[in-house]
C-alpha cells in the first residue's frame, strides 16, 4: 500500500489482484471499490489461475480478490495454488458458493477471508480487504517470531532444523557433504556480569553479523541459544574444504576488541563435525559438533577441532545424566516452588505457578534448564509431571485451608505429557484425590505443542476444559500459532513470553509486539499474563496496554512455600471483599524470573 499524491489527492492506493473469469463480476467489484472515497484501489485483472500464477513475477499486490471457480482450477485447489504463488499476500475468496463447508474449507486452506457475491457492498468490501491485510501482517509477524532470533534476527533452531532436512536431502541425491560448525563464545558469562546484558546483547548482534559475512550465501547461520552458534556448510566433504571458512570466522572476529567504547576479551571456539562420517541427522551433528567444540575449549579456547570418535566422553555423562534423574525420582530429590501472579487492576495475588527444581546431592538446587530435557530423553516426564500435579493442587489446597483468598494454581504441561493418553485421567486424578474444584487449575502449554498437530490439540483441550480445568498458552509470541486455529482453541489466557516484557524498555519491537499480544487477547476475551516483570516501568506499561495480570521479581522470586506462605500472609488475607489492592514490596535489586 502506498500514498497517492497527484495534486491534493492523498488517498491511499491498494493494489489488488482480481482473479475472475465473468467479467461482469469482475466489473462490479470494480465498481464497488470505485465507491469507496477514503482510499483508491488500482486493480490488476486477471481471467485463470495460471494468468495468476505468471503475474507473481511482475505484480506485488497488496492483496488477492479470487473467485473459487476458475476455466483451469477449482474449489480449494485455487486456495493452495495462490498461496504457494503468494505466500506472503492476504486472499479474500469472492465465491457464489454460499456453503459453510466450503467457507471454512478456504480459510483453514489459507484464505483470510470468504465473501459470497450478491451480499457485499463497498463499504464492507473495504473493511474486509483492510482486515485481511492486518492479519496478515500479524500473521507473518508470528512465523518471523516463530523461525527468527528475536535479538540477532539469525535462523533460530526451529528453522535451522527445516534447512538442514532440506541440505541432507540434496546432498544424499548428490552425494556431496555437509560440514556442522558449533561456535561458542569464551568468557561470555564474564562479559555479562561485568559489564552488564546491554553489552552483552550488543556483542552477541555483532558476531552474528561477522559470522553471516564469512560464509556463502547458500550456507546457513543459525543461534542456538545464549552464545552459542551453528554455521551449515553445503557441498563440503573434506577437512581441507572447511578450513577456509573457519579461518575466515576468525579473522573477521579477531578485531572485535571494543563496544560502546568497552573493552571486550573474547575468543570464539569450534567445533565441527562431517556428514556423513559422524552424523545422519541434525541432532546427531550438532551433538557431534558440540563435544568437538567443548574439547577445543578445554585445549585452550580460541581454536576449532573436528570431531574424533574417541570422543565418547559425552555419551558417559548422558548415562550418568540418566542415572542421577531415576534416582532424583526415587527418592523424592524434586521440589516445587511458587511465583505469585497479581491482577493489575486490584493488585490482588490471583495465582500462583507450580515451578519444578531438581535438589541434587552432587549439584545443589537446579532450574529445569539442567534436566527438563533429560527427563523428556529419558522417558521420566510423564512420571514426574504427574506428581507436579498432584504436589502443586495437594499445596493450593493447604493455602486454602488458611485465610488467604482463594487463588488459581498453574501447571505446566510438556509436550511428551500432552500426549500422554492418560493425561485427563492424571487431571482428574489429582483433583479428586486433593479435592480441588477444577476452576481452581490452570494448565499451561507451548504454541509449539499445540500446533504439532492442531486438530489433536483441540479435541484434548475441550477434554481438559470439560473436566472444568482452565487452560493457557504459555510463552506467547515464541512460537506460531494459525489465528484461524487460535480462535477454535477453547483456550481462557494467554502468557506474554519475558523477553517480550523486559525488551519494552529497550526494544524498538518488545512494546509492539506486547501490545499485539493483548489486543489479540482482549479481542478473543482471553486473560493476558506478563511473566518477568521485574521493573516499575515495565509493570506501568503492561498496566497502561490493559495487560490482566503480572508475574516477576518485582513482586517475588518463586519461592518454596513455606517461604512463600508468610508473602502471602502479609500480601493477601481474607477481607470483607473478593479482591482488594496489595501493596507492591520493592525488589529493585533483582534481577531475573
Amino acid at each position: 500500500m502506498i500514498d497517492r499524491r497527484d495534486g491534493d489527492d492523498d488517498r491511499e492506493v491498494w493494489d489488488i489482484l482480481l482473479v475472475e473469469d465473468n467479467l461482469i463480476d469482475a466489473q462490479l467489484i470494480r465498481t464497488l471499490l470505485r465507491r469507496v472515497t477514503a482510499s483508491y484501489y488500482r486493480i490488476t485483472h486477471v481471467r485463470t489461475l495460471n494468468d495468476a500464477v505468471l503475474s507473481a513475477e511482475e505484480v506485488t499486490p497488496d492483496l488477492i480478490l479470487a473467485d473459487l471457480n476458475l476455466p483451469d482450477s477449482r474449489g480449494t485447489e485455487t486456495v493452495a495454488s495462490l498461496q504457494t504463488s503468494y505466500p506472503d499476500i492476504p486472499l479474500v475468496i469472492v465465491s457464489a458458493w454460499e456453503d459453510e463447508a466450503v467457507s471454512l474449507k478456504s480459510v483453514k486452506a489459507g484464505a483470510q477471508d470468504y465473501l459470497v457475491k450478491g451480499h457485499i457492498d463497498g463499504v464492507n468490501l473495504h473493511r474486509v480487504i483492510r482486515y485481511a491485510v492486518e492479519r496478515k501482517r500479524t500473521e507473518l509477524e508470528l512465523v518471523r517470531l516463530a523461525h527468527y532470533d528475536q535479538l540477532t534476527s539469525l535462523p533460530n533452531r526451529s528453522l535451522l532444523r527445516e534447512r538442514v532436512e532440506h541440505a541432507l536431502a540434496r546432498a544424499g541425491r548428490a552425494g556431496t557433504g555437509i560440514a556442522t560448525l558449533v561456535l561458542d563464545m569464551d568468557r561470555f558469562k564474564e562479559i555479562n556480569d561485568m559489564l552488564g546484558h546491554e553489552i552483552g546483547d550488543k556483542l552477541l548482534i555483532e558476531v552474528a553479523d561477522r559470522i553471516r559475512a564469512s560464509v556463502r550465501e547458500q550456507d546457513t547461520v543459525a543461534r542456538l541459544g545464549g552464545d552459542e552458534f551453528a554455521v551449515i556448510l553445503e557441498g563440503v566433504s573434506e577437512a581441507r574444504e572447511v578450513l577456509p571458512v573457519v579461518e575466515r570466522i576468525f579473522e573477521s572476529l579477531s578485531d572485535l576488541t571494543t563496544i560502546d567504547q568497552q573493552e571486550i576479551n573474547s575468543s570464539t571456539s569450534v567445533g565441527i563435525a562431517m556428514y556423513p562420517q559422524n552424523g545422519t541427522d541434525l541432532s546427531e551433528l550438532l551433538r557431534a559438533a558440540d563435544l568437538a567444540m567443548y574439547q577445543a575449549k578445554s585445549s585452550g579456547r580460541g581454536r576449532y577441532q573436528f570431531f574424533e570418535d574417541a570422543m565418547q566422553e559425552e555419551a558417559q555423562s548422558r548415562r550418568a545424566l540418566e542415572w542421577a534423574l531415576r534416582r532424583a525420582a526415587e527418592r523424592s530429590e524434586f521440589r516445587l516452588v511458587y511465583q505469585p501472579q497479581l491482577c493489575l487492576r486490584s493488585g490482588a495475588v490471583i495465582g500462583v505457578e507450580a515451578l519444578l527444581r531438581w535438589m541434587s546431592p552432587t549439584r545443589g538446587l537446579l532450574t529445569p534448564y539442567h534436566f527438563i530435557t533429560g527427563l523428556e530423553e529419558f522417558g521420566l516426564i510423564n512420571a514426574v509431571g504427574e506428581w507436579v500435579l498432584h504436589a502443586a493442587c495437594e499445596q493450593l489446597c493447604r493455602w486454602h485451608e488458611m485465610d488467604f483468598e482463594p487463588m488459581r494454581i498453574r501447571v505446566n504441561v510438556s509436550a511428551q505429557q500432552f500426549e500422554d493418553p492418560m493425561l485427563i485421567d492424571k487431571i482428574r486424578s489429582a483433583l479428586n484425590e486433593t479435592d480441588l474444584p477444577p476452576e481452581f487449575l490452570e494448565i499451561e502449554i507451548t504454541e509449539s505443542c499445540l500446533m504439532a498437530d492442531p486438530a489433536l490439540a483441540e479435541s484434548l483441550l475441550r477434554e481438559i476444559r470439560r473436566v472444568g480445568v482452565r487452560v493457557a498458552i504459555d510463552d506467547f509470541g515464541t512460537g506460531y500459532s494459525s489465528l484461524t486455529y487460535l480462535h477454535e482453541f477453547p483456550l481462557n489466557a494467554l502468557k506474554i513470553d519475558k523477553s517480550f516484557v523486559q525488551s519494552v524498555e529497550s526494544s524498538e519491537r518488545g512494546g509492539p509486539i506486547s501490545n499485539m499480544i493483548i489486543g489479540l487477547g482482549q479481542t478473543l476475551g482471553l486473560e493476558v499474563i506478563a511473566e518477568g516483570v521485574e521493573t516499575e516501568r515495565q509493570l506501568a506499561y503492561m498496566r497502561q496496554q490493559g495487560c490482566d495480570i503480572a508475574q516477576g521479581y518485582l513482586y517475588s522470586r518463586p519461592e518454596a512455600p513455606e517461604e512463600l506462605t508468610p508473602w502471602l500472609a502479609t500480601n493477601q488475607r481474607v477481607s470483607g471483599t473478593n479482591v482488594r489492592s496489595i501493596p507492591v514490596p520493592s525488589r529493585d535489586d533483582e534481577t531475573g524470573t
